[in-house]
């Protein structure tokens, strides 16, 4: 036996030698080098943000001596969710950028925060307080429908226009919850390895396939859809029920409870590093991906990925956890089918602004204008100008001692001064920024329109072995939110958890969280 095993590591020796000495610097290399032990295995995770974070913090938990790198493009942990100082002055307080709310529903969110002795704050409070006037929906002219601050007066109100329609829905969103957590955090559910599997797996099938308009109208009064639950998928995604799924629209909706991190939900994904032991590598871009193969002791060849960045640092890794959108993370990876993972995403215009509206402008006084104002959506924009909203959302986040207040608006277009100054009488601060916030939540109808998942390795059509490259962010496809980015990390580790711990034994993983308290 010993013999047959030398001969089969010559041959492959031999073949080696000749793919090396014809073969350009992208094309696959085989190395004659014994892979690390199980201990000594190197994961490298892409993208510093709710995946990666998460990612990494999950990986310490199922590997406890697996080394990891997160290599994270800006100069900052936390993704979209970023914070900058009003004015340029933290003493002044700190407004979020992106994501910006969790809900109690989201276990990894609500559990972090506990675990890792970070503060809560509710939404819609200004400074600890419950905002002033509520919720106002705009169409262009007048408010369709406001909250009063009186909840028995509220609930009359939306009896009266909407019939039962609400009363329905919420029930009919809490079964959906009910069964979505009931299989989300199952600690026993098996990996995902694409995400039509991990959608049946969840029974999410046929909240994917039809748009929220769809599946809504046959449920429930129109009228409720467009003004309330559009209203919510409208400030949640910027996206009207007839564009973005009916998931989508269902998640939109659950914000019972709606929590944010003080100081910034960065936070929360800052402690899941500091708590993984992993190497951060901030202002790192990676460039490219490389696959390589090795040759165990055993004859196998086993695929492993040279990473380099942009400084031009390779390094080789037993797995890469891709926690980035790969659209616009602009990876060379040759083996990899990334025409599959592009997705278009929907930019968001966001603007901050300090100073003293000017209420009239909706057609009220500072005493009852609301608070936080969503525009409403198709078909209800004919009372805009040129039937388009000129924002999504308006609200008011903070009070400042010299009578100002601090607004944020969300918007699919630049708010130039000029139609600033008719929102507000003064304005002292002002500061814009725009990005790909999430991805424009289409219905898909076929599997194969999803992102991979396995995008190199781990039994794919293209490897067998059991290492491999994987694509977090091919879930966020389906629904955008941190909880469902730290979910589709944890189902990453499952699935190295599947490849590694098939011959020898490995700690239970149960809900990820291991014994850290």
């Amino acid at each position: 036996m010993q013999v047959i095993r030398w001969l089969h590591m010559v041959t492959l020796a031999s073949i080696f030698l000749l793919a090396h000495g014809s073969a350009d610097d992208n094309a696959q290399q085989t190395v004659l080098r014994v892979p690390p032990k199980f201990d000594d295995r190197r994961v490298a995770i892409i993208g510093g943000g709710a995946a990666g974070s998460s990612a990494a913090f999950w990986l310490k938990n199922a590997f406890p001596k697996v080394e990891a790198t997160v290599y994270e493009a800006s100069d900052h942990i936390g993704g979209r969710t970023t914070v900058i100082p009003i004015k340029g002055d933290p003493s002044l307080g700190l407004m979020e950028l992106g994501a910006s709310i969790f809900v109690e529903a989201n276990y990894n969110m609500v559990n972090a925060t506990k675990r890792f002795g970070l503060e809560l704050e509710r939404l819609r409070q200004v400074d600890g307080e419950s905002t002033d006037n509520g919720l106002g929906i705009w169409d262009g002219n007048e408010f369709l429908f406001e909250e009063s601050g009186n909840d028995y007066w509220d609930a009359i109100k939306i009896i009266w226009r909407y019939g039962l329609s609400p009363l329905k829905f919420r029930n009919h969103l809490r079964d959906t919850i009910d069964h979505f957590t009931q299989h989300a955090y199952d600690p026993n559910a098996p990996a995902f390895y694409s995400v039509p599997e991990g959608l049946k797996q969840m029974g999410l099938e046929s909240l994917l396939n039809t748009t929220a308009a769809e599946y809504l109208d046959a449920l429930f009064d129109p009228k409720f859809v467009r003004e309330i639950i559009q209203t919510a998928t409208r400030g949640n995604y910027g996206q009207d029920v007839d564009i973005l799924h009916a998931f989508g629209a269902l998640v939109s909706m659950a914000a019972n409870g709606a929590w944010a991190t003080e100081g910034g939900n960065y936070q929360i994904f800052e402690a899941f590093l500091k708590n993984s032991g992993a190497t951060v590598r901030l202002n790192t871009p990676v460039v490219s991906i490389r696959n390589t193969t090795e040759i165990d002791d055993n004859g196998n060849l086993q695929p492993m990925y040279i990473v380099v960045s942009a400084d031009g640092d390779e390094q080789v890794y037993d797995a890469v956890l891709i926690a980035a959108p790969l659209h616009s993370a602009d990876i060379d990876m040759p083996f990899a089918p990334l025409e599959l993972a592009s997705r278009e995403y929907h930019t968001v215009h966001v603007t901050l602004v300090a100073g003293t509206p000017d209420p009239t402008y909706f057609q009220r006084t500072d005493e009852n204008v609301p608070s936080f104002i969503v525009s409403t959506g198709k078909p209800l924009t004919d009372k805009f100008t040129d039937g388009k909203q000129p924002f999504t959302t308006f609200s008011v986040h903070r009070h400042l001692k010299n009578g100002e207040s601090v607004f944020k608006l969300f918007s699919d277009q630049v708010l130039e001064d000029a139609y600033l100054d008719q929102l507000f009488y003064n304005r002292s601060w002002s500061y814009r920024k725009s990005w790909e916030a999430f991805p424009k939540l289409y219905p898909v109808k076929g599997g194969s329109e999803w992102p991979p998942v396995v995008l190199h390795g781990f039994g794919s059509e293209s490897c067998d072995q059991s290492n491999g490259v994987i694509y977090i962010n091919a879930f966020e496809s389906c629904v955008s939110t941190m909880e469902t980015e730290t979910l589709a990390s944890k189902n990453a580790i499952k699935i190295l958890r599947d490849q590694w711990c098939r011959k020898q034994e490995c700690p239970a993983f149960g809900d990820g969280w291991g014994t850290f308290a």
